[in-house]
């Protein structure tokens, strides 16, 4: 099934983002990339994505600036996000308002959760 539709994935680790990458592209996902918050600014004024997939921790400004950032546009506030995280505290309603849908447990999910939590929030 092709999807045709494009998702970032922003994370400073290239082999966690790797990975993100081929599950996704395996479920017939464009996907690109960015390693940090300055990069992602860039790649969504270019092409606003489906849906974003980011870490929390990312190098440069901190991710909270960027999503603080894509909700004050019209044409990017409504990207849904999906925070990727080993930390165990955080609250989803502290995040909605930044435009997370999702948070996904990295330390525990299976590679098929991405492609699920992706799904689940472009539905």
């Amino acid at each position: 099934m092709s999807s045709n539709q494009s998702i970032m994935v922003i994370e400073s680790e290239p082999w966690l983002g790797d990975h993100y990458q081929r599950q996704l592209e395996a479920h017939g996902f464009s996907v690109v990339r960015a390693s940090h918050a300055y990069a992602a600014i860039d790649l969504v004024d270019e092409n606003p994505p489906s849906a974003i997939i980011m870490s929390l921790l990312l190098n440069g400004p901190g991710a909270l600036n960027l999503l603080h950032e894509l909700q004050s546009y019209v044409d990017t506030a409504d990207i849904p996000v999906v925070v990727c995280s080993s930390m165990t505290d955080l609250d989803i309603d502290e995040l909605r308002p930044y435009g997370v849908q999702r948070i996904v447990n990295s330390r525990i999910m299976q590679p098929s959760d991405i492609v699920t939590t992706v799904r689940s929030v472009l539905a």
